[in-house]
C-alpha cells in the first residue's frame, strides 16, 4: 500500500488527532545556522482554518465531514517574529511539511520562490504583524505579507525544505480536539489584544503545543511566563518541584514534548488496575472515559528533502532535549524513537495488533480488586479490546480496497 493510502487508512480509522512535531535546526547553505533549540509545531486532523476570520483562527470540522483525505487537517506553528498573533495555520500535510515539493523534485531558488509566491497569494499569513525591526529592513516594494512568508518558510510551512520533523501522533475524541482548538484560538485572541512576545525559555513554540494537548486532557499544563530573569527563576523552581513530585516542570522544549507524547500514547501503566489507579494522568483520563495509551499512537519522521536534490539547505542538529541522568533520562529514548523505533510505533497494523494483545493480556492478568476504579478500569479495557478488534477488521477491509 502506498504512502498516501496509508495516511487515508489512518485518517479513516482515527479522524481526530494531534501530532506534536519536534523539528531540527534550520541550516541554510552558506548562512549562520538557526537556533539551538530546534522548533515545535503541531498538526491537527479534524481542524480547519476559519475562512471568515481576519487573522489565524481554527474551527472544528463539521460533524460527519470526510476527514480521510491525506490532505485534510492543518498545521499550527509559532514564530518569534509575530507580534499580534502567537501562531499561524497552514492547510494540509503537503504544504505544511513539504511545501508542495515532491520526492523526486529539485529544491532550488526557482522552486523556493514559487513556494513563497504561492503562500503569499494564499493569504495564510494575512492579518499578521511582525517586529518593527524586521519591517524596517524590508526591501522597497516588497509587500508585508511576502516579507512574513520569507521569514516563515522552512519553519511554519514547507518545513522539510530546511528541517526534519519528528512527530508523535495521538488520537483524540472530537470534543477533546475541540478543546484544543478553543485553547489555540484563545491564545491568538490574547495576542491580538495584548501582543505577543516570544521567549526561548518561558514562552516558546513548545509551550503552545504542550498546552493544546493539556486542555485536551493528555497531561498537566505548563505555565507560560513573560520574559525576564524572575520568570526563568520560577521555571527553575518548577524543575525542582517536578523532580520531587514526579510531575512536569514549566520549561518546555520540542524534543521533550515529542518524547512525552509518545510515552502518553504507549507507556502509561494500563496493564494493572492498581498501578493505573496510582497514576494521576490515567485517573484524569479515566474520569473523562478514555485512556491516552492505546491504538493509533504512532511516531513518524518527515525528513529534510533529499540532500542530492536540495540545493538550498543542509541538515542541522537535532532539537535540544532536556534530560536529567538517572532521575529523568530521556536521551536514549529520543535516539531510539528517531533512529530505531519499534514497529508497533510506526506501522498501524502492527500497532493495532500490539494493543489487542496487550489488552487481552491485561484482562487475563488483572488482580482481584474490590473497588469502583478497578471495576471501571476492567470494563474500559474490555471495551478497548473490542474496539481494537473492530479497527483491525476495518483496516483489513480498507487495505484491501486500496490495494494493500
Amino acid at each position: 500500500m502506498g504512502e498516501i493510502d496509508t495516511q487515508r487508512v489512518y485518517n479513516t480509522l482515527f479522524p481526530y488527532y494531534i501530532e506534536a512535531c519536534a523539528v531540527t535546526q534550520y541550516r541554510k547553505r552558506g548562512d549562520t545556522p538557526g537556533g539551538w533549540g530546534g522548533h515545535a509545531a503541531i498538526f491537527m486532523n479534524g481542524a480547519e482554518i476559519d475562512p471568515d476570520a481576519a487573522y489565524p483562527r481554527l474551527r472544528l470540522a463539521a460533524a460527519g465531514a470526510d476527514l480521510s483525505r491525506p490532505e485534510s487537517g492543518v498545521g499550527v506553528s509559532v514564530n518569534r517574529i509575530f507580534t499580534n498573533v502567537n501562531w499561524v495555520a497552514i492547510p494540509g500535510r503537503p504544504e505544511f511539511f513539504r511545501g508542495g515539493l515532491r520526492a523526486g523534485e529539485i529544491l532550488d531558488d526557482s522552486f523556493y520562490e514559487s513556494a513563497v509566491r504561492r503562500a503569499a497569494a494564499a493569504g495564510w499569513f494575512g492579518g499578521i504583524a511582525v517586529a518593527a525591526e524586521l519591517v524596517r529592513r524590508k526591501p522597497p516594494g516588497t509587500p508585508l505579507q511576502e516579507l512574513v512568508v520569507r521569514h516563515s518558510i522552512g519553519t511554519d510551512f514547507a518545513m522539510n525544505f530546511a528541517r526534519t520533523a519528528y512527530s508523535a501522533r495521538l488520537p483524540l475524541g472530537r470534543e477533546a480536539l475541540g478543546r484544543a482548538i478553543g485553547y489555540l484560538n484563545a491564545v491568538n485572541e490574547r495576542a491580538r489584544t495584548s501582543g505577543y512576545t516570544w521567549d526561548a525559555y518561558t514562552n516558546n513554540c513548545s509551550h503552545v503545543a504542550h498546552n493544546a494537548l493539556a486542555v485536551a486532557g493528555v497531561w498537566d499544563p505548563k505555565e507560560a511566563r513573560a520574559s525576564g530573569p524572575m520568570s526563568v527563576a520560577m521555571d527553575v523552581v518548577s524543575v525542582i518541584r517536578a523532580i520531587a513530585l514526579r510531575r512536569m516542570s514549566d520549561f518546555s522544549f520540542p524534543a521533550n514534548t515529542f518524547v512525552r507524547l509518545y510515552e502518553a500514547g504507549n507507556e502509561r501503566p494500563i496493564d494493572d488496575a492498581l498501578d493505573a489507579s496510582r497514576n494521576h494522568d490515567i485517573v484524569r483520563t479515566m474520569n473523562d472515559r478514555w485512556l491516552s495509551t492505546g491504538p493509533g499512537a504512532l511516531i513518524a519522521t518527515y525528513p529534510l528533502h533529499d540532500a542530492e536534490r536540495n540545493r538550498l539547505f543542509t541538515a542541522g542538529r537535532d532539537p535540544f532535549l532536556f534530560s536529567v541522568p538517572v532521575l529523568w533520562d530521556k536521551e536514549q529514548k529520543f535516539k531510539m524513537l528517531t533512529r530505531t523505533p519499534p514497529s508497533h510505533a510506526t506501522d498501524l497494523y502492527a500497532n493495532l495488533t500490539y494493543f489487542r494483545d496487550r489488552y487481552a493480556a491485561a484482562l487475563a492478568n488483572q488482580p482481584v480488586l474490590e473497588n469502583a476504579f478497578a471495576d471501571r478500569f476492567r470494563e474500559h479495557l474490555a471495551g478497548e479490546l473490542r474496539r481494537t478488534e473492530a479497527l483491525m477488521s476495518e483496516y483489513r477491509l480498507l487495505a484491501g480496497v486500496t490495494g494493500g
